[in-house]
């Protein structure tokens, strides 16, 4: 839908444009030839035609629709093309509107008056055509450069503008767009058996990724180590952080396999991290460097026997970008203090890490996320599924910092929840948190819609989470109860 609007506005914008142009390289040089008295009655005469509904219709249907998605750009400010939209639907609500509202208006109100054989005729005639069309070069350019803007944005929306976003092998400069030319996994690749020197890891509680499973590893170059601390760890540079995506093929038989999707990459450099995905081919035999911004049709069987539809959405380098702001999200003491199977035996992941030589020493004390799926008590399991799903934005650091609702775990005790906390209405609940009452809370109002620009947590998700809403449902049912009214 956002597609086919920003088309209409970009042609909307072009049409006002070709008006405007029309009248400067033309129409009011010609009038200005004209006798002061013929001139004024053919300009009365074309500012009466010109309020038609075929002009008007375009002039202030595109100045809707413009308004309409600068709005939308700001509430999606990371979506692909979001400040073109917002530039310029700004651009044409600012010349076209505006400029036209506040002189060519009240100037054409002051012509209509003017009687064309009346003594001040001349003067009057000689300045408004030169102010008019001063003032409609610039609503013309606004006009202009929106259509621009918009058309950029379109492209943006499509791909086209997107250049593919290879990156290079370990200890390589060159980028190579295959998979398997970049020496991560052995044998066949769809296996995800890493190569020495890439480490398999997991963490405690898992970013919902319309359901997809995960695999990750990383890769920390020789000589160097990742810094610890009680939350983000810093990865030396020529890091590694990579993340598979995939869905199984029938949840009854587990031996059926996984259809992989993509394979994420966040790689080290001197400036952050650079982002990168591959999208695996039908075949599964190897996965190719791509733009993003694209939705993979995926399917899997139940465990009732029926089959299952969805669309994945890959993300842009430029959304990967906006989400991570220079971070590493998962990559945490709260995250990887995970205890797990090795070849060795039973034993917490950072340990394996510091036998592996990966770190600089054990992490100071610190918060520890729960599995939102496991057996931990309810309020520990709802907690550790908002950290690790809204605190990257809600959180210090985070693109919504400044809205002062933190959702990571030290924000989240009984003493600092948002309860009955005033906000923008959604779907007529304007609390964020009703304790007691999760049919009143606007944040689980937020997870369960379907508009991207409503829905949260934002991101590539396309598919709400089911159980997440159960849990936190459940959470919230389980907070004494408060009123909430004004």
């Amino acid at each position: 839908m956002i597609h086919f609007i920003t088309l209409l506005a970009a042609l909307g914008c072009g049409l006002i444009s070709g008006v405007f142009f029309g009248f400067s390289s033309f129409v009011m040089p010609a009038l200005a030839r004209l006798r002061p008295a013929h001139g004024v009655r053919a300009m009365q005469s074309i500012n009466v035609v010109v309020l038609n509904r075929w002009f008007l219709g375009v002039l202030l249907g595109t100045a809707l629709v413009c308004a309409g998605l600068s709005l939308n750009a700001i509430g999606n400010w990371s979506a692909p093309g979001a400040w073109a939209r917002f530039t310029g639907s700004c651009l044409y609500l600012a010349g076209p509107i505006l400029v036209t509202k506040w002189y060519h208006v009240p100037r054409n109100t002051a012509l209509a008056r003017l009687p064309p054989e009346s003594a001040e005729t001349e003067r009057f005639w000689a300045d408004y055509v030169a102010g008019w069309s001063l003032w409609n070069h610039v609503r013309g350019a606004a006009a202009f450069a929106a259509a621009a803007l918009l058309t950029l944005a379109l492209l943006t929306l499509s791909g086209c503008t997107r250049p593919l976003s290879p990156i290079p092998p370990p200890g390589s400069s060159t980028a190579v767009e295959r998979l398997s030319e970049l020496g991560i996994f052995e044998g066949e690749l769809v296996k995800q058996v890493p190569r020495s020197g890439f480490v398999a890891y997991d963490v405690n509680a898992s970013l919902y990724s319309d359901g997809a499973r995960k695999r990750r590893f990383v890769y920390v170059p020789p000589g160097f180590g990742i810094q610890t601390s009680r939350d983000r760890w810093q990865l030396p540079v020529g890091s590694y952080l990579v993340k598979t995506f995939s869905f199984p093929r029938d949840l009854r038989n587990p031996a059926m396999g996984e259809r992989l999707v993509e394979t994420r990459f966040l790689l080290r450099t001197e400036e952050g991290f650079r982002a990168s995905t591959y999208v695996w081919n039908e075949e599964q035999t190897d996965a190719r460097a791509s733009q993003g911004d694209l939705d993979v049709p995926v399917s899997w069987i139940d465990l009732r026997g029926v089959r299952q539809n969805q669309m994945f959405h890959v993300p842009s380098s430029s959304q990967c970008a906006a989400c991570h702001e220079g971070r590493a999200l998962g990559f945490s003491s709260r995250q990887l203090d995970y205890t797990a199977e090795y070849s060795d035996g039973t034993h917490d992941q950072i340990a394996h890490f510091a036998k592996l030589g990966l770190i600089d020493g054990p992490p100071p004390a610190h918060w520890v996320l729960s599995d939102p799926r496991g057996d931990a008590p309810l309020a520990a399991r709802a907690r550790s599924y908002l950290d690790a799903n809204c605190s990257h934005c809600h959180g210090a650091g985070g693109s919504a910092e400044g809205t002062g609702l933190f959702w990571d775990l030290e924000h989240t005790t009984a003493q600092e929840l948002p309860s009955c906390r005033s906000t923008r209405a959604i779907d007529g609940r304007d609390r964020v948190l009703v304790p007691g009452h999760p049919e009143q809370s606007e944040f689980l109002a937020r997870m369960r819609a379907e508009d991207p620009s409503v829905h949260m947590p934002r991101g590539p998700a396309m598919v709400a989470d089911q159980a997440g809403i159960a849990l936190l449902s459940a959470w919230v049912a389980s907070l004494r109860a408060q009123s909430c009214e004004r």
